[in-house]
C-alpha cells in the first residue's frame, strides 16, 4: 500500500513539473529580456529612455567689464532618447542654466537662459555596465537680461557638444555624468559666450 502510494506521489509530482516547464517555454513572456537604457549587446539596449540631471553652469566671457561678478550657478535639465541603431541616440532635451548677475558701474545686471536642445549621441560600451559617449547638435536658447532699464529678451541657435559616460544599475535604471558646452548663448551686446555645464542625473529606460 505504501509503494502504490508513493508511485502515484511520484508521478502526479511529474506531472506537475512537466507542465511547469511547459507553460515556461509558451508563455510570450518568458521570451522578455529586462533591457537598460546603455546595455552592452543590442539585445539589452532599450529602444527608448527618460532622464533628468541637476549640476552647475559657468558663463564664458558674462563678467568682462564687471567690477564684480558671478557668472556660474546650480543648473537642471530633462531630456529624453530614442534609439536609431545600437550606437547612434537622437536625444531632445529642455535646460535651465541658472542665474548669473554682475555688478556695473550703472547698477546690477543679471542673466538667466534657457534652452531646448536636440542632439545626436554617440556611444561606445566599455563592458556590461558603462558606456561613453559624445554629442553634438543644436540649442535653441532663450535669453533674459535684467538691469537698472528693465528686462530684454533674446533667442537663437547655435551648437552644442558635450561628453559623458553612464553606468548602467540595472532594473532598467542607469547614472549619467556629463560635460556639455552651449555656443554662443546670447547677444554681444549682452556679454554672449559660450555656457559650460556639468551634471549628474539618472535615465530610466521607458519600457
Amino acid at each position: 500500500m505504501t509503494t502504490s502510494k508513493t508511485s502515484v506521489l511520484a508521478v502526479c509530482l511529474f506531472s506537475v513539473l512537466s507542465g511547469a516547464v511547459m507553460a515556461e517555454t509558451s508563455s510570450p513572456f518568458s521570451k522578455i529580456k529586462p533591457m537598460s537604457p546603455i546595455g552592452a549587446t543590442a539585445n539589452a539596449k532599450a529602444p527608448n529612455y527618460l532622464g533628468a540631471s541637476m549640476g552647475s553652469t559657468t558663463t564664458d566671457g558674462f563678467c568682462d567689464g564687471f567690477r564684480a561678478c558671478d557668472n556660474s550657478d546650480k543648473s537642471w535639465k530633462a531630456f529624453a532618447g530614442v534609439r536609431v541603431n545600437d550606437n547612434i541616440v537622437v536625444e531632445g532635451g529642455y535646460v535651465d542654466f541658472g542665474k548669473q548677475t554682475g555688478s556695473h558701474t550703472s547698477g546690477d545686471i543679471s542673466q538667466q537662459a534657457t534652452a531646448f536642445t536636440t542632439a545626436a549621441v554617440a556611444g561606445i560600451p566599455m563592458n556590461e555596465q558603462i558606456e561613453i559617449f559624445g554629442k553634438a547638435g543644436i540649442a535653441r536658447w532663450t535669453l533674459e537680461k535684467t538691469d537698472s532699464s528693465g528686462t530684454t529678451e533674446n533667442t537663437g541657435t547655435d551648437v552644442l557638444v558635450g561628453v559623458g559616460a553612464d553606468y548602467n544599475l540595472g532594473d532598467n535604471m542607469g547614472v549619467r555624468a556629463e560635460w556639455e558646452r552651449f555656443k554662443d548663448v546670447g547677444s554681444t551686446a549682452d556679454h554672449s559666450g559660450d555656457i559650460d555645464m556639468m551634471s549628474l542625473g539618472f535615465i530610466f529606460s521607458s519600457l
